[in-house]
This record gives C-alpha cells, structure tokens and sequence, in this order.
C-alpha cells in the first residue's frame, strides 16, 4: 500500500497551494497556546530564576567547611536551648507551687501569641533596599549579584539616602507596592514553574484547611484543576475530615470522578473559538477546499480506494514518526500535538489529483489485487448475520405498559380526525319502500 507522506514533488505545480495561501495570516491558527504566559500575552511574565553555574572541586569543598562549621554552631544553640528549657521547667513547677496554679496556665501566658495577623505597610527601609537591588543587581548575571546583607550595607552607606525629603521617601515606598502588586498580578513564564507554584500553593491552602477544621469544626472541599489541556499541572483535591464521603453518600459517585469531570469541564471553556480539531482539519479541508462536496467521511482503513480512488484527492505530509490511523487511536499527546502542528503550519495538507494520476493509481491498486494483496477491507459481518432478525413478541405484561410506537400514534391520531360513518347504509329502493308504505 502507498504511503500517505507522500513529498509534493510527485504532485504537479498547479495542485500545490501556493506560498500566498500558506502564508495568509489565520489568528487562529498562529496563536500559541502552549502556556499560561502564551494565552495571556498582554500580562507581564514573572522572571524565572536562571540556575547557578556548577561550582567547581575548591567551591565545593570551601561550601562544605562552611556547612560543617554551621552544623556545630546549630548544634550548640540546641543544645544551650535545651539546658534553658530544663531550667525554666524547674522554674515554672516552683512559680506553680506559689501561685498554686497549674503549669500549663503560666506556659500559655509564656508563650501566647495570635494566629492572626495583617498585612504590614510597606517600610522605608524595605522599599531603599528594593531600589537599591534594582539599580546594583539588574545587569549582574547569575552568581554574581550582590546579598541582601551588602544591599543591607550599601543602603546604610549611601549619604543620599540618608537625606530624603518626604516626596522622595514616598516615591522609594510607591514603586516598593507597585512591584509587590504586580508580582501578584503576573504569570508565570512556563508550564513548570506555573505547576510547581500551583503545588507550593496548593499544600499551603491544604495545610490552613486542616488547621481551619481543627480550630473551628468546619468541613472544606478543594479541587484544583487545570484550566488548559497544554497546562502539566497536576489536578488534585482535598476534602477536610470525611468530606469525600459526602460524594458518595449523596450523589453515589466517588469524589475522583468529580475531580476528572471539572477537569474536562474547565480545558474546554472558553476555547471552542479558538481550537481546531483534527477531525474538523480534516473533513474542512477535504471536502471544502478540493471536492466541493459536503459529508464526507474519512476512511483511514480504505484510504486508498475510498478516498483517492473515489474522490481523486490526497493526503501529503502525514508525519513519518505518525501511524497513518485515525487521530482518536494514536495513543500519546505527543504524538497528536505533531500532527496538529504540521497541520496547521499546512505541512500536511490534502491536493487534489489529475485524471492522469487517478489512472495510475487505479492501475496500481489492480496490480496489487491480482498479487494477492488486500487491497479494500471488507466491511465486518454483523454477529446474526444469515439469520432472522425478527422482533420477538413481547410478554402480556409488557405489551400493556409498552409505549405504542411513533407510525401508530400518528396513523391513530388520522383516524380520529376523519368523519366517522354510520354502520349500516339504506339503499334508494328500501327508502321508496317505507314512503309509500307510509
């Protein structure tokens, strides 16, 4: 069987799209929709961290003492730490004793502290060190910026900063909150940093959850899904002590099964503007394009005689790494994202065939049949085919409550609305008859 990837030099130059065509601006199909940032490209990007250079044998062995030296250090904290806290035991179990109350009370005095806190004002001396950073560390690569403890002390150093005037401070703490605003406002600049912050967010979402239920008693569901089907997040879902069963309990389905249906839900809205199928690729650009017909079908199967033969087109540029079947069995997102880019960039696209080339080809699906190829895939038997399909007659029971069929209410619904005749009909000789007899 010929192959479908056939190149276009076998094509003849007035069948071949011309350049004009292919290079016809489309919205929808240039529009890059492989990432968040890509989708909305009128926001701004959060900049991604570029990773630091490898260090070398003397970095790395310099780091380790440094590593090392910290670890003693912390280890002598915790362990005076730990001394300090015996002695306030002690302390505390004879404060008890006096005041007879119970230790627990004067630990709660010790260490209470509220869970809740605002939002803190943006502080001079924070918005002085953001300018600073942005004036020292913009042009510095990777591994070369200046701390946060330098920026600490060139800010302290600095005799201009130190002589500000009240618009001038206003100003430092101004552009401070409009950058904090933005990076809320901002998307991520690809898909692994959009799923690491999506995951980063979500155990923190999932953790004040849990603590919320335990402060309060209240019950809470989370789904998080993604909202494109290009997006590599992991959709997960949460529900706070016995939550899931409330799934099952009431609408008798697992909460999973509603976590996959939002998910389908949630990459399909918004794109049927702007999303081209394979399918609809296919079917648009056979039968509008090169045939003029309506309502044909692809046949992936009989490609050869069904569709070249019969309608004296053909499929150029089908990817060499794609099996030639229907889009719906290729089985990896890979795969159909190649296809559909060589689609859209018409790499792949269908031409229609001279009378030349129809014969030719006929020519050659004969020499294939009388070699023994199979060259149409019959259509599969039905499992009762040979046999009566009859319908079987239905139980007394059944017939009562069976629905009478559409052509019996409609042939019932004519008889009604004709004129009824009488039963027996009194010819003219009878009616003479009774005349004279009368």
């Amino acid at each position: 069987m010929s192959s479908a990837s056939n190149t276009s030099e076998s094509v003849p130059p007035s069948r071949i799209p011309s350049p004009i065509e292919n290079t016809r601006p489309d919205p929808l199909r240039d529009a890059n929709s492989s990432t968040w940032a890509a989708r909305n490209p009128t926001r701004s990007v959060i900049r991604a961290r570029t990773p630091p250079p490898r260090l070398s044998d003397a970095q790395k062995a310099s780091r380790k003492v440094k590593r090392d030296q910290k670890m003693e250090k912390t280890k002598r904290l915790h362990d005076t730490v730990a001394l300090y806290l015996d002695e306030q035991k002690l302390k505390i179990g004879s404060l008890s004793s006096a005041h007879n109350v119970t230790p627990t009370y004067i630990n709660d005095i010790i260490g209470s502290h509220t869970k809740y806190r605002t939002t803190r004002k943006v502080q001079l001396t924070n918005a002085l060190i953001h300018a600073k950073a942005k004036e020292m560390n913009t042009d510095q690569p990777v591994g070369s910026r200046y701390t946060l403890v330098e920026l600490r002390e060139m800010v302290a150093n600095d005799p201009q900063m130190k002589e500000l005037t009240k618009d001038e401070k206003a100003r430092y703490i101004a552009a401070l909150s409009e950058h904090r605003e933005q990076n809320v406002t901002n998307v991520r600049g690809n898909n692994m940093a959009a799923a690491r912050d999506v995951l980063l967010t979500t155990e923190r979402v999932v953790k004040e959850l849990d603590d919320l239920r335990v402060h309060t008693g209240t019950y809470a569901t989370m789904f998080v899904v993604r909202g494109h089907i290009n997006d590599t997040i992991q959709s997960s879902m949460h529900g706070t002590d016995n939550s899931e069963d409330f799934w099952e309990d009431v609408y008798d389905i697992p909460m999973a099964d509603y976590l996959r249906q939002y998910e389908q839900w949630a990459c399909t809205q918004n794109q049927m503007a702007t999303s081209i199928t394979i399918r609809n690729l296919h079917v648009v650009s056979l039968t509008v394009a090169l045939t003029g017909k309506k309502n044909i079908t692809m046949n992936y199967s009989n490609y050869e005689t069904a569709v070249v033969e019969t309608y004296a087109v053909r499929l150029i540029g089908w990817p060499a790494s794609i099996k030639f079947i229907n889009p719906s069995n290729i089985g990896t997102v890979g795969d159909i994202r190649k296809l559909r880019d060589a689609l859209k960039a018409r790499t792949c696209y269908w031409t229609a065939l001279t009378p030349v080339e129809v014969k030719a080809h006929t020519a050659e699906l004969d020499v294939r049949r009388s070699a023994g190829e199979v060259v149409h895939k019959p259509r599969k038997k039905r499992s009762d085919a040979g046999g009566s399909r009859k319908r079987k007659a239905l139980p007394a029971a059944h017939r009562e409550n069976k629905r009478p069929s559409k052509k019996a209410r409609k042939m019932a619904a004519s008889s009604s609305e004709a004129p009824k005749s009488v039963e027996f009909i009194v010819s003219s000789g009878e009616e003479e008859e009774d005349f004279e007899a009368m």
